[in-house]
């Protein structure tokens, strides 16, 4: 999307951008001063699981309000379009402790929208961010043991499914609310944090095929976080083998989903600690 109309104004942010939010660490460093909490007026809303704000309605939406340093307004707000979907929001004024700041504001609000309860948005409570996470660690439990019935690599299909889900929830909030999804599986893999939990749950180099180039082959390898997030990604793309290599199958996919899921699960908590700093 475009930059907003003036730069020089503060940023009132009440999404993704707050203080302590997944791609707060995007804007840190051009940051010089910020309030929070900060108050906007108008109705909070959610829509396709984003925060959205509708100032044509009544209420109070809180965030931070973030001014930029002298000489980096300009790339401050660069960064936030190049972030951002136009589909959703426009850049308007608003009066935030009686003085003007830019803010993005809801495009056509009410519809889709559905108000949200409460006056502050926290991406790190979304459901795919918590609850997922337990529903995977709970079918891999359960379904550990390979039975022909094919019931159990089913269940680890769907855990698996899931668990892509999550992260690409995650990655979208922190770089990019688009749909480049092989740009955001990458991102994944420039997180210190991936390669630090990729090698402690990951000892040894393995390999997958593509279901339908079996001559194309990704590795897993502890020490290289660029081609192994491409190698449970390619796990999550293949279609299931029935035969002789349905039982290879179950185990590679459980062996992904554990691993996987418990790296994850550090980066999430690195994340997180990282914004609250």
């Amino acid at each position: 999307m475009e930059r907003p109309t003036n730069v020089s104004l503060p940023f009132f942010a009440y999404g993704i951008f707050r203080r302590g939010q997944l791609a707060y660490f995007q804007l840190r460093d051009l940051v010089q001063t910020f309030e929070d909490p900060a108050t906007a007026h108008g109705l909070l809303l959610i829509r396709d699981g984003l925060p959205i704000i509708n100032q044509n309605e009544s209420g109070k939406v809180v965030g931070s309000l973030l001014h930029f340093k002298e000489g980096f307004v300009s790339e401050a707000y660069e960064r936030i379009a190049r972030l951002e979907p136009d589909k959703q929001y426009f850049w308007t004024e608003t009066a935030i402790n009686g003085a003007p700041a830019n803010i993005l504001h809801g495009r056509s609000p009410n519809k889709g929208g559905v108000a949200f309860e409460g006056k502050s948005w926290d991406g790190w409570d979304d459901p795919l961010l918590t609850a997922a996470m337990d529903v995977v660690q709970e079918t891999i439990d359960s379904n550990a043991s390979f039975e022909w019935d094919l019931k159990p690599l089913f269940r680890l299909q769907m855990a698996y499914l899931l668990l892509w889900s999550a992260i690409e929830r995650y990655l979208s909030l922190r770089y990019h609310l688009g749909t480049r999804a092989t740009a955001k599986v990458d991102n994944l893999a420039t997180e210190q944090a991936f390669a630090v939990a990729l090698r402690e749950h990951v000892s040894t180099k393995r390999q997958v095929a593509r279901a339908d180039r079996p001559q194309d082959r990704k590795v897993l390898d502890p020490l290289a976080p660029g081609i192994s997030v491409r190698y449970y990604y390619q796990v999550r793309s293949n279609l299931i083998h029935r035969g002789k290599g349905v039982p290879h199958d179950h185990a590679t996919l459980l062996r992904s989903a554990s691993e996987l899921l418990q790296i994850f699960r550090y980066v999430l908590v690195q994340a997180k600690q990282d914004a609250e700093n």
